[in-house]
């Protein structure tokens, strides 16, 4: 498609729908950062947001003010309420706390030849600690994952409603008994009950579906390239690069949510109608050949990596930083305590459309020694050193 219809228009057959895929990097970075592509339909004339409100059935309305889902002023004020939760400065001082996470992740799973990296490390990590920046008692997270897998992986909107009560709940206790959180600290704000909602079901959902399928996608990643992950053991200094070539390589997000063309506009030498449905392909972009060298090539080292895979100007994820920060000390964690590391499954299942995309299963087979030399097994205070 990139190579042959860069700016390809496809008609939904049963609805008359209009979707422009976008697969170039420039053409996406564009799109991305182009305001007269808006993501809130009721900028659309009325008849047209009407359409577009019967096509997408949102089982879910009530959640849809976040600011993943807000243009300007909205979004810039909702932003700047979340900023300073995932400032470099407050994910470094959570660093530490992360790696413990993940130490405990990983030592639990000593004594087991094979595990699932996405149900054991994968899925459990983002949630302890978006769980614990909002403070959600760690006894209901359990509820919370279960809620999520019948929403993103079930398509169960029932398991959505179960999940929006009980938020809705914690936000009335918590409103009656504030603490030092971010869920506080949004109450606190200048927001209207459907954006403090619809902003901690994003923050929890986002922070954990996506950043799980970051580290699954990633895993699988290296796992499929033992080379490349001897190269990264023999070069631990290499991490940042490598966390990078993995967002790139498979990222978490297939594409951008869609957007809507709120005045024709020109891409690429095309010209998109006002009121159609913009879908800009990450994944594509971020194997575009005229900017990436040799891009399907995994390379742990590569220089400069410009990907998408977070997006692009103004919806640029905010949580970037404390992902990276999980994905890099998974990555040493894991590969540290079980260098010899292998998959044991050669057929993965995935989630079912591109969105949110990742492997539901990871079956690996842990191995403390390559190579028939034996490693130590590595004692918790050598798992939290950096490095």
């Amino acid at each position: 498609m990139r190579a042959q219809e860069p700016v390809y228009r496809h008609v939904e057959p049963a609805t008359g729908r209009v979707f422009w895929y976008l697969t170039r990097y420039d053409d996406v970075r564009r799109a991305l950062a182009d305001p007269l592509l808006g993501r809130q339909i009721d900028r659309l004339p009325p008849e047209s947001a009407a359409r577009h409100r019967a096509w997408d059935r949102d089982p879910l309305p009530m959640v849809r003010r976040s600011v993943v889902n807000l243009d300007p002023p909205d979004h810039t004020r909702l932003r700047r309420l979340l900023a300073p939760a995932f400032t470099a400065r407050a994910v470094a001082a959570l660093e530490p706390r992360i790696e413990r996470h993940v130490a405990d992740l990983v030592e639990r799973m000593n004594g087991h030849e094979e595990t699932d990296l996405i149900q054991e490390l994968a899925l459990p990590l983002p949630t302890l600690i978006m769980a614990e920046l909002l403070a959600i008692p760690r006894r209901d997270l359990p509820l919370l994952r279960r809620w999520s897998d019948g929403m993103l992986r079930g398509r169960d909107r029932r398991h959505g409603m179960e999940y929006i009560a009980y938020l809705q709940r914690t936000l009335t206790e918590r409103r009656a008994h504030p603490g030092d959180d971010l869920m506080s600290q949004l109450i606190e704000g200048d927001l209207s009950r459907a954006e403090l909602l619809s902003s901690v079901f994003q923050l929890l959902l986002a922070g954990d579906e996506t950043t799980a399928n970051a580290i699954g996608n990633g895993l699988l990643a290296l796992l499929r390239h033992p080379g490349q992950a001897a190269r990264l053991r023999a070069g631990p200094e290499l991490i940042d690069a490598a966390v990078e070539e993995m967002l790139r390589f498979d990222g978490p997000v297939g594409h951008a949510r869609p957007l809507y063309a709120l005045a024709d506009v020109d891409i690429g030498g095309t010209t998109i109608p006002r009121g159609d449905t913009v879908l800009p392909m990450l994944v594509a972009a971020n194997r575009d050949p005229e900017v990436f060298e040799r891009p399907d090539a995994f390379d742990v080292a590569r220089a400069p990596n410009r990907h998408l895979g977070f997006g692009h100007g103004i919806h640029f994820c905010p949580g970037a930083a404390l992902a990276r920060v999980q994905l890099r000390a998974v990555v040493r964690a894991l590969f540290r305590r079980h260098p010899g590391i292998t998959l044991s499954a050669a057929d993965l299942e995935w989630t079912p459309d591109l969105f949110v995309r990742g492997v539901r299963r990871l079956p690996v087979r842990l191995c403390t020694h390559i190579d028939g030399v034996a490693r130590p097994t590595y004692g918790r205070a050598i798992l939290d050193v950096k490095g």
